[in-house]
């Protein structure tokens, strides 16, 4: 009886984590829609106040504002694999919100944003890309220079695609420094140029870095004897919910797809 009830009792606990999980998921969903639907408003307002479209168009456009995907496809979509979505009180969770929050936290305004979702890849897909990268690595003139850093840039699908399936030659910027992948260490001047409410941590491939500080937006390779760029600050080209504030940190800039590989997706609350 007691083994009976003992089975009972687990497959509840079960069934309940799953469905925390699942709520958890939907209300990440929720705010993701929220957010991209009042980024599209935002963008609206700014048209309007240059001039660029009229109040008639704008009307049409806000009315066509809705869902592309049934909720429980978006659900799906967000979770993946069920082992790819860390659970909250574990110590991975805790420790990659805090290193984040360390950050955040510098900028007074920033003290309420917290994260609501982890996401990892595939477990499969990680050992994949971890053996390209290394691969990769191990031909850099110094392989074991690799440090954490966040992604600069990235709309939703981009960055839930990388992370499903790593970083492609499709995915270079062409920025102030050069056409590459943009990284740094702070995600504050991440999030200037990421989706609002997501950000994607990195495992990067620094090898020997040249610092530069001449722009040269047709550089498409690192300097002779180099794997990688530091760069000076760079220019936000949009106007996004983070684009007032300032932060003059420095950015490595590559030119190799693997030689960075996805570690976690951060959905937060703004």
């Amino acid at each position: 009886i007691n083994a009976e009830y003992g089975g009972t009792q687990e497959t509840t606990i079960n069934s309940l984590t799953m469905e925390i999980d699942r709520l958890r998921l939907s209300k990440g969903v929720c705010e993701r829609e929220f957010r991209e639907y009042r980024a599209q408003v935002r963008s609206m307002l700014s048209r309007l106040r240059e001039g660029k479209e009229d109040f008639d168009a704008a009307e049409n456009e806000l009315m066509q504002l809705t869902l592309l995907e049934p909720k429980d496809n978006l659900v799906k979509a967000v979770s993946g694999d069920s082992d790819s979505v860390l659970q909250v009180g574990e110590e991975e969770y805790r420790t990659i919100e805090d290193e984040f929050r360390a950050e955040v936290c510098k900028v007074p305004s920033y003290h309420t944003i917290r994260i609501s979702i982890i996401e990892k890849p595939n477990p499969k897909k990680a050992n994949q890309l971890l053996t390209s990268f290394n691969v990769r690595c191990n031909a850099l003139r110094d392989p074991n220079l690799r440090t954490r850093l966040y992604y600069c840039g990235g709309k939703a699908g981009t960055l839930h695609r990388i992370l499903r399936e790593g970083f492609q030659a499709k995915d270079m910027v062409a920025g102030d420094y050069g056409i590459g992948l943009y990284f740094t260490q702070n995600p504050v001047r991440a999030m200037q140029y990421s989706e609002p409410g997501l950000l994607l941590m990195c495992e990067v491939g620094i090898g020997m870095a040249e610092s530069v500080l001449k722009m040269d937006k047709s550089r498409n390779r690192p300097p002779v004897g180099y794997d990688s760029v530091l760069t000076g600050d760079r220019n936000v080209d949009h106007v996004g919910i983070y684009s007032h504030q300032r932060h003059n940190e420095l950015q490595y800039l590559i030119f190799d797809s693997t030689q960075a590989i996805p570690l976690y997706l951060l959905c937060f609350n703004i």
